[in-house]
Protein backbone atom coordinates (compact mmCIF):
# COMPACT_ATOMS: atom_id res chain seq x y z
CA UNK A 1 0.00 0.00 0.00
CA UNK A 2 2.72 2.70 1.07
CA UNK A 3 4.33 1.57 -2.61
CA UNK A 4 1.43 2.37 -4.73
CA UNK A 5 0.96 5.85 -2.50
CA UNK A 6 4.75 6.90 -3.21
CA UNK A 7 4.18 6.11 -6.98
CA UNK A 8 0.75 8.06 -7.00
CA UNK A 9 2.32 11.14 -5.16
CA UNK A 10 5.71 11.47 -7.50
CA UNK A 11 3.07 10.72 -10.71
CA UNK A 12 0.27 13.54 -9.53
CA UNK A 13 2.67 15.84 -8.23
CA UNK A 14 4.73 15.75 -11.59
CA UNK A 15 1.51 16.35 -13.19
CA UNK A 16 -0.52 18.63 -11.09
CA UNK A 17 1.70 21.05 -9.27
CA UNK A 18 3.02 23.00 -12.34
CA UNK A 19 1.96 24.16 -15.62
CA UNK A 20 5.41 23.67 -17.14
CA UNK A 21 7.43 20.17 -18.04
CA UNK A 22 9.91 19.48 -14.90
CA UNK A 23 13.14 21.04 -15.77
CA UNK A 24 16.55 19.27 -15.29
CA UNK A 25 17.72 19.23 -11.18
CA UNK A 26 20.69 21.51 -12.65
CA UNK A 27 18.02 24.56 -12.84
CA UNK A 28 18.93 27.79 -11.29
CA UNK A 29 17.14 28.43 -7.96
CA UNK A 30 16.26 32.17 -7.96
CA UNK A 31 15.42 34.67 -5.21
CA UNK A 32 12.99 37.67 -5.16
CA UNK A 33 12.41 40.15 -2.81
CA UNK A 34 8.70 40.15 -1.94
CA UNK A 35 8.55 43.05 0.87
CA UNK A 36 10.40 44.50 3.79
CA UNK A 37 12.85 40.89 5.47
CA UNK A 38 10.88 38.57 3.00
CA UNK A 39 12.25 37.07 -0.29
CA UNK A 40 10.51 34.45 -2.19
CA UNK A 41 12.53 31.31 -3.67
CA UNK A 42 11.47 29.95 -6.94
CA UNK A 43 13.58 25.94 -7.31
CA UNK A 44 12.52 24.83 -10.85
CA UNK A 45 14.09 21.36 -10.38
CA UNK A 46 12.13 18.44 -11.10
CA UNK A 47 8.60 20.19 -10.58
CA UNK A 48 8.49 24.05 -10.01
CA UNK A 49 8.36 24.79 -6.26
CA UNK A 50 8.41 27.65 -4.05
CA UNK A 51 10.01 28.16 -0.63
CA UNK A 52 10.60 31.45 1.33
CA UNK A 53 13.69 33.27 3.18
CA UNK A 54 13.13 35.68 6.11
CA UNK A 55 16.08 37.92 6.93
CA UNK A 56 16.11 38.85 10.27
CA UNK A 57 18.09 41.30 12.16
CA UNK A 58 20.82 39.13 13.48
CA UNK A 59 20.27 35.71 11.30
CA UNK A 60 18.23 34.39 8.54
CA UNK A 61 15.21 31.83 8.39
CA UNK A 62 14.71 29.47 5.20
CA UNK A 63 11.24 28.08 5.00
CA UNK A 64 11.10 24.88 3.16
CA UNK A 65 14.61 23.05 2.26
CA UNK A 66 14.16 22.58 -1.05
CA UNK A 67 14.05 19.47 -3.43
CA UNK A 68 17.90 18.42 -3.05
CA UNK A 69 20.88 19.37 -1.21
CA UNK A 70 21.46 20.87 -4.82
CA UNK A 71 19.03 23.35 -4.75
CA UNK A 72 19.62 24.11 -1.19
CA UNK A 73 22.94 24.91 -1.99
CA UNK A 74 21.72 27.32 -5.10
CA UNK A 75 19.47 29.17 -2.87
CA UNK A 76 22.12 29.58 -0.34
CA UNK A 77 24.56 31.55 -2.64
CA UNK A 78 21.46 33.32 -3.99
CA UNK A 79 20.74 34.40 -0.14
CA UNK A 80 24.81 35.58 0.20
CA UNK A 81 24.16 37.79 -2.64
CA UNK A 82 21.45 40.07 -0.89
CA UNK A 83 22.75 39.22 2.94
CA UNK A 84 26.20 38.67 4.58
CA UNK A 85 24.20 37.07 7.64
CA UNK A 86 24.27 33.39 8.75
CA UNK A 87 21.39 30.97 7.67
CA UNK A 88 20.72 28.86 11.22
CA UNK A 89 17.62 27.78 10.78
CA UNK A 90 15.55 25.78 8.79
CA UNK A 91 12.05 25.11 8.38
CA UNK A 92 10.70 21.63 7.24
CA UNK A 93 6.60 22.86 5.85
CA UNK A 94 5.66 19.03 5.69
CA UNK A 95 8.07 15.73 5.00
CA UNK A 96 7.31 15.57 1.41
CA UNK A 97 10.82 15.64 -0.85
CA UNK A 98 9.98 18.78 -2.39
CA UNK A 99 10.17 20.77 1.33
CA UNK A 100 12.53 18.11 2.97
CA UNK A 101 15.27 17.18 0.13
CA UNK A 102 17.93 19.94 0.78
CA UNK A 103 17.90 19.43 4.58
CA UNK A 104 21.31 17.74 4.65
CA UNK A 105 23.31 20.56 2.90
CA UNK A 106 21.49 22.91 5.41
CA UNK A 107 22.82 20.80 8.22
CA UNK A 108 26.36 20.79 7.07
CA UNK A 109 26.28 24.35 6.20
CA UNK A 110 25.76 24.77 9.94
CA UNK A 111 21.92 25.45 9.87
CA UNK A 112 19.37 23.92 12.32
CA UNK A 113 16.53 22.00 10.79
CA UNK A 114 13.03 22.68 12.84
CA UNK A 115 9.91 20.44 12.45
CA UNK A 116 6.93 18.94 14.53
CA UNK A 117 6.69 16.36 15.50
CA UNK A 118 4.68 14.85 13.09
CA UNK A 119 6.56 15.79 10.37
CA UNK A 120 9.49 14.34 11.93
CA UNK A 121 7.51 11.10 12.62
CA UNK A 122 6.40 11.04 9.13
CA UNK A 123 9.81 11.14 7.55
CA UNK A 124 10.85 8.63 9.68
CA UNK A 125 8.51 5.88 8.23
CA UNK A 126 7.72 6.87 4.74
CA UNK A 127 11.20 8.69 3.57
CA UNK A 128 12.92 5.41 2.05
CA UNK A 129 9.49 4.33 -0.30
CA UNK A 130 9.64 8.24 -0.91
CA UNK A 131 12.78 8.24 -2.14
CA UNK A 132 12.42 4.85 -4.38
CA UNK A 133 9.34 6.25 -6.10
CA UNK A 134 11.16 10.15 -6.96
CA UNK A 135 14.24 7.99 -8.08
CA UNK A 136 11.89 5.80 -10.47
CA UNK A 137 10.51 8.46 -12.05
CA UNK A 138 13.72 10.93 -12.20
CA UNK A 139 16.48 9.48 -12.91
CA UNK A 140 18.53 12.62 -11.76
CA UNK A 141 17.08 12.92 -8.54
CA UNK A 142 19.49 11.86 -6.00
CA UNK A 143 19.85 9.16 -3.72
CA UNK A 144 19.17 11.20 -0.19
CA UNK A 145 19.51 9.64 2.82
CA UNK A 146 16.80 9.43 5.48
CA UNK A 147 16.05 13.22 7.04
CA UNK A 148 16.32 13.63 10.66
CA UNK A 149 14.95 17.24 11.87
CA UNK A 150 17.96 18.92 14.76
CA UNK A 151 14.80 20.86 16.50
CA UNK A 152 11.95 18.55 16.72
CA UNK A 153 8.83 20.40 18.31
CA UNK A 154 5.87 19.34 19.88
CA UNK A 155 3.35 21.90 17.98
CA UNK A 156 3.20 25.32 16.58
CA UNK A 157 6.31 27.41 17.24
CA UNK A 158 7.80 30.81 16.54
CA UNK A 159 11.19 32.29 15.54
CA UNK A 160 13.30 35.26 15.07
CA UNK A 161 11.35 37.00 18.27
CA UNK A 162 7.63 36.17 17.04
CA UNK A 163 7.81 37.42 13.83
CA UNK A 164 7.99 34.15 12.11
CA UNK A 165 4.62 32.00 13.03
CA UNK A 166 4.80 28.13 12.30
CA UNK A 167 1.20 27.00 12.45
CA UNK A 168 -0.29 23.93 12.51
CA UNK A 169 -4.45 24.36 11.93
CA UNK A 170 -5.36 20.72 10.46
CA UNK A 171 -5.16 18.20 7.85
CA UNK A 172 -4.96 19.23 4.36
CA UNK A 173 -2.50 18.59 1.25
CA UNK A 174 -1.00 15.86 4.18
CA UNK A 175 -1.25 15.05 7.58
CA UNK A 176 1.63 17.00 8.92
CA UNK A 177 1.17 20.58 6.87
CA UNK A 178 2.66 23.71 8.25
CA UNK A 179 1.58 27.51 7.46
CA UNK A 180 4.27 30.15 7.96
CA UNK A 181 2.53 33.37 9.10
CA UNK A 182 4.94 36.46 9.12
CA UNK A 183 2.36 38.72 11.08
CA UNK A 184 4.33 42.11 10.69
CA UNK A 185 3.74 41.96 7.23
CA UNK A 186 0.60 40.22 6.77
CA UNK A 187 1.90 37.41 4.95
CA UNK A 188 0.88 33.86 4.67
CA UNK A 189 3.22 31.05 3.35
CA UNK A 190 0.83 28.14 2.38
CA UNK A 191 3.02 25.66 1.05
CA UNK A 192 1.35 22.87 -0.46
CA UNK A 193 -1.87 23.51 0.99
CA UNK A 194 -2.72 26.64 -1.46
CA UNK A 195 -1.94 26.90 -5.09
CA UNK A 196 -3.72 27.81 -8.07
CA UNK A 197 -4.57 24.52 -9.37
CA UNK A 198 -5.80 21.25 -7.45
CA UNK A 199 -2.21 19.49 -6.88
CA UNK A 200 -2.06 16.46 -5.76
CA UNK A 201 -4.20 14.67 -3.52
CA UNK A 202 -3.57 11.43 -3.29
CA UNK A 203 -2.34 12.29 0.58
CA UNK A 204 -5.10 14.84 1.52
CA UNK A 205 -7.92 14.67 3.89
CA UNK A 206 -10.62 15.77 1.86
CA UNK A 207 -13.16 15.54 4.52
CA UNK A 208 -10.78 18.09 6.91
CA UNK A 209 -9.51 20.08 4.38
CA UNK A 210 -11.83 23.09 3.91
CA UNK A 211 -11.88 23.55 7.83
CA UNK A 212 -8.23 23.47 7.86
CA UNK A 213 -8.42 26.82 5.50
CA UNK A 214 -11.69 28.31 6.94
CA UNK A 215 -9.26 28.59 9.93
CA UNK A 216 -6.88 30.81 8.64
CA UNK A 217 -9.60 33.90 8.58
CA UNK A 218 -8.74 34.09 12.12
CA UNK A 219 -5.40 35.46 12.25
CA UNK A 220 -4.80 38.46 13.60
CA UNK A 221 -3.25 41.03 12.22
CA UNK A 222 -5.25 39.47 8.79
CA UNK A 223 -3.43 37.80 5.57
CA UNK A 224 -2.48 40.23 3.07
CA UNK A 225 -0.32 38.83 0.64
CA UNK A 226 -0.02 35.15 0.43
CA UNK A 227 2.76 32.89 -0.85
CA UNK A 228 1.31 29.69 -2.40
CA UNK A 229 4.30 26.71 -2.34
CA UNK A 230 3.60 25.77 -6.11
CA UNK A 231 3.13 27.55 -9.62
CA UNK A 232 3.48 31.17 -9.54
CA UNK A 233 3.97 32.15 -6.11
CA UNK A 234 2.44 35.84 -5.18
CA UNK A 235 -1.02 35.62 -4.90
CA UNK A 236 -4.13 37.99 -2.62
CA UNK A 237 -5.94 36.55 0.03
CA UNK A 238 -8.37 35.51 -2.47
CA UNK A 239 -6.64 32.20 -2.74
CA UNK A 240 -8.00 30.67 0.18
CA UNK A 241 -11.69 30.71 -1.77
CA UNK A 242 -10.20 29.76 -4.66
CA UNK A 243 -9.03 26.88 -3.72
CA UNK A 244 -11.75 26.02 -1.39
CA UNK A 245 -13.72 26.33 -4.80
CA UNK A 246 -11.38 23.67 -6.62
CA UNK A 247 -12.10 21.69 -3.67
CA UNK A 248 -15.95 21.45 -3.68
CA UNK A 249 -15.64 21.19 -7.46
CA UNK A 250 -13.62 17.81 -6.71
CA UNK A 251 -16.11 16.98 -4.44
CA UNK A 252 -18.87 17.28 -6.81
CA UNK A 253 -17.19 15.73 -9.60
CA UNK A 254 -16.31 12.85 -7.14
CA UNK A 255 -19.59 12.03 -5.68
CA UNK A 256 -21.40 9.12 -7.49
CA UNK A 257 -24.15 10.68 -10.41
CA UNK A 258 -26.68 8.96 -8.25
CA UNK A 259 -26.25 11.11 -4.73
CA UNK A 260 -26.07 14.59 -6.57
CA UNK A 261 -28.82 16.98 -5.77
Amino acid sequence: MRALFCLAFTMALAACATQTPPASPQADVTLHHLRGPLYVAEDRAFVKENSMVYVGATEVTVIGATWTPDTAAQLHRAIREVTPLPVTEVILTNHHPDRAGGTGYWQRAGARVLATQQIAELLHVRWPALMQSLRASFRDYPAIPSVTPDDVRPGNFSTQSGRVQAMYLGRSHTADGLFVYFPEERTLYGGCILKESLGNLDDADLDAYPATLARLDTLTPPIRTIVSGHGSPVHGKDLIAHYLALLRAHATQARPASTRP
